[in-house]
């Protein structure tokens, strides 16, 4: 997950989630952050598993032959047993980096959402209400006669801004304006030290493509996209008036490699005191003396405070440095090139073609572009998201359908629990303190109970980048105010109507929005079976992450403590290690493999929230056997449930890149490599010794 740092570049904060195919693309394709930042509420009441079953009717969604079952191909790829006629039948269009179950669910939310605007706009709402700021802002981005007409007028005060700068210290306090890149991003959320108070987060930043090994990697590929980056950096520049471009792209592109020469990757061997580091601000100053931390904090509004953390180990301490190594001038240069490169979507064709050639056609293969509603939906999610969130879950979410994942989410709970108490690898101290990090653990289903107040933000008719800056402060804005207050825990920054799930170790909470709470993850007509293979294991995906090789680290109120003992702590790293060298083996390409560090906490969710959603679903059924439906048991449909929900297709540019840069396995490792160490999978598919999948009993990994 990632969190904004001042509207420019983001760093990654530690928010796990379910992450489905359709979020981790869309971050690599358009090299930009997802706004996220998730705070708790609480999970509701539960009804009895018997009138939970009285109310689902008996039907399956699952088109899989009986007779493909009992011919044993599940054995050899489930992915592809579950999953073939879908993927025969669907190729990918043009305008996408990826189809499937989440990229489906988020097309149907964005036409629904496009619906409701539109109804918005022809009601011409009253100036100042929430209806006419969504109405301006939608309409803004659609009125392309106006953008071209404004040319780069919106630009002028930004560039005007930065061509003023004269000295260094001009130069470290327009860093910390807000919008202004610097290698180095700052923003408000909870102190993993003492998670009821704010700090100030402070981490690398800097780049303008995907991440440092883009830079750095100097094969035939990464060279090519290397050199496409250039060009698109120099038409920017030559479109807001630079009279060098070629020149400038290359001064620019080697202040960019040097920064990424200091970034730091993921280290998951790291413990999260290492990887955030809270500090006093003289602690800060004395560990990077080189950045004038007076300058840029007072400039965006977050200095006085005493608390600070952090993030990527030596990475920040470096880009101080750096800062003084290069020219002024060149430092302005890739500044003026940053303000016109995170607008380009909102100036003119020039700006946006330039942009969609090098991120989309480029980086990720996509050769159109979507229509333009898509795109203003999409701008309206992003700086009004909570108020169309809002409509949303009037229209399209019920009480009846919360009540029902409210049941599923305690059964989940109580299994888990279950399984916890019976650990054969956990001793009684560790057990105790799990217990109570699981009892505290909140979740948010649904929607928030309180909906963002958006009265401090001002739209107006026709400005699309000046509402777009505008949303950039509003958002700043809360932040400044959110570093003077206690964590509010009940605050829902993620927006209801988002296709995803997430968990928080900060808050020890996670978050299920009322966006994935559809077919086929959860329908409230469907059987126990798929909603737990569903939904449910999604569940037990977000509420395993509190437990996995980074949550663990932190205990039931979020902070950074070491809760286990040296014995269970060792028994935990070998079976994680023993998962970690299964997903080692698997190749999508024959150059490309699976990294089994860097996906393991993902790949311990997505373990443990299968067997813990299947134990769940075996309590629902209170000692009751499922009805055989359409030739499938019960267990069959709940394991096939899973594995239709991770069913999608990926271009060969993202996917290798995600192999690079995500926390998760490609899709059909999380469905194989999770199934084949789960002893009712083997029983539910008449799995034998000789299919490809097939992992004698010891072999298996059994971690909750």
């Amino acid at each position: 997950m990632t969190w904004a740092l001042q509207g420019k570049e983001s760093a990654d904060l530690p928010f796990w989630g379910i992450s489905l195919p359709t979020a981790a693309i869309k971050h690599l394709a358009a090299a930009t952050a997802a706004l996220l930042a998730l705070t708790a509420c609480a999970t509701a009441m539960v009804q009895p598993a018997a009138s939970v079953r009285a109310e689902a009717p008996q039907r399956a969604s699952i088109n899989v032959k009986p007779r493909e079952v009992r011919n044993h191909p599940a054995g050899n790829d489930f992915y592809q047993f579950v999953n073939q006629d879908w993927l025969a039948a669907n190729e990918l269009p043009a305008d996408k980096a990826s189809i499937g179950a989440a990229e489906e669910l988020s097309e149907q939310s964005d036409r629904d959402v496009r619906a409701m605007i539109e109804e918005i706009v022809a009601s011409s709402p009253r100036a100042g209400t929430i209806e006419q700021k969504i109405a301006d802002l939608y309409s803004a981005a659609m009125n392309e006669a106006e953008i071209e007409a404004r040319g780069t007028e919106p630009l002028k005060p930004h560039l005007a801004r930065i061509r003023a700068v004269q000295t260094i210290d001009d130069l470290m306090r327009l860093m910390g304006v807000i919008g202004y890149n610097s290698p180095i991003g700052a923003g408000v959320a909870p102190s993993p030290a003492d998670p009821d108070r704010n700090a100030v987060w402070v981490s690398q930043a800097g780049l303008g493509m995907p991440h440092r090994g883009y830079y750095l990697d100097d094969s035939d590929e990464m060279m090519g996209l290397q050199e496409g980056y250039r060009g698109y950096v120099a038409t920017i520049l030559g479109l807001i008036g630079y009279s060098d471009p070629e020149d400038g792209a290359e001064r620019i592109f080697d202040l960019e490699r040097a920064i990424a020469e200091m970034h730091v990757d993921e280290d998951r061997s790291l413990s999260a005191d290492e990887t955030m580091r809270a500090m006093s601000y003289a602690e800060l100053k004395a560990y990077a003396p080189s950045f004038d931390w007076d300058r840029f904090l007072s400039e965006g509004g977050l200095s006085g405070g005493d608390l600070y953390v952090v993030m990527d180990q030596t990475a920040v301490a470096d880009l101080g440095d750096l800062v003084h190594d290069y020219p002024i001038e060149d430092w302005k240069l890739w500044m003026e090139f940053h303000i016109a490169h995170q607008f380009a979507d909102y100036l003119p064709q020039a700006f946006a073609n330039a942009m969609f050639d090098y991120y989309s056609v480029q980086l990720s293969g996509i050769t159109e572009k979507p229509e333009r509603w898509q795109f203003a939906v999409g701008i309206v999610n992003t700086h009004l998201g909570d108020a169309v969130a809002q409509l949303y879950v009037q229209r399209h979410f019920s009480e009846a359908d919360k009540t029902q994942v409210d049941s599923i989410v305690t059964h989940i709970r109580t299994a888990f629990e279950t399984r916890m108490r019976s650990l054969q690898w956990m001793d009684d101290e560790t057990r105790s303190a799990a217990l109570e990090k699981l009892a505290a653990l909140q979740g948010m289903i649904g929607y928030p109970n309180q909906w963002r107040d958006f009265s401090g933000y001002t739209v107006e008719p026709g400005k699309l980048v000046e509402n777009i800056y505008g949303s950039y402060a509003f958002e700043w804005r809360e932040q400044q105010v959110d570093l003077g207050k206690p964590v509010d825990r009940t605050r829902w920054p993620t927006h209801a109507h988002i296709v995803n799930a997430f968990y928080n170790p900060l808050g020890n909470t996670f978050v299920l929005p009322a966006g994935i709470l559809k077919p086929p993850f959860f329908d409230p007509s469907a059987d126990l079976a798929a909603n737990y293979g569903g939904i449910g294991a999604v569940i037990g995906h977000e509420m395993s992450h509190g437990f996995d090789d980074q949550g663990r680290q932190f205990d039931a109120s979020g902070r950074t403590f070491n809760w286990w003992t040296d014995e269970t702590d060792d028994l935990f790293v070998a079976k994680s290690n023993r998962l970690m060298r299964q997903y080692n083996g698997y190749c999508p390409f024959r150059d490309a493999c699976v990294n089994g560090l860097g996906t393991l906490g993902e790949n311990i969710g997505d373990l443990a929230g299968l067997e813990i959603a299947y134990a769940a679903y075996r309590l629902a059924l209170a000692g009751e056997e499922a009805p055989v439906i359409n030739g499938l048991t019960g267990d069959q449909r709940f394991f096939i449930a899973y594995a239709k929900t991770y069913r999608d297709k990926v271009r060969e540019e993202i996917a290798r890149a995600m192999l690079e840069g995500d926390s998760h396995a490609p899709s059909r490792y999380r469905v194989n490599g999770v199934v084949r160490n789960m002893d009712a999978w083997y029983a539910a598919f008449d799995v034998r010794p000789g299919d490809r999948l097939y992992l004698a009993p010891a072999q298996r990994v059994r971690i909750w």
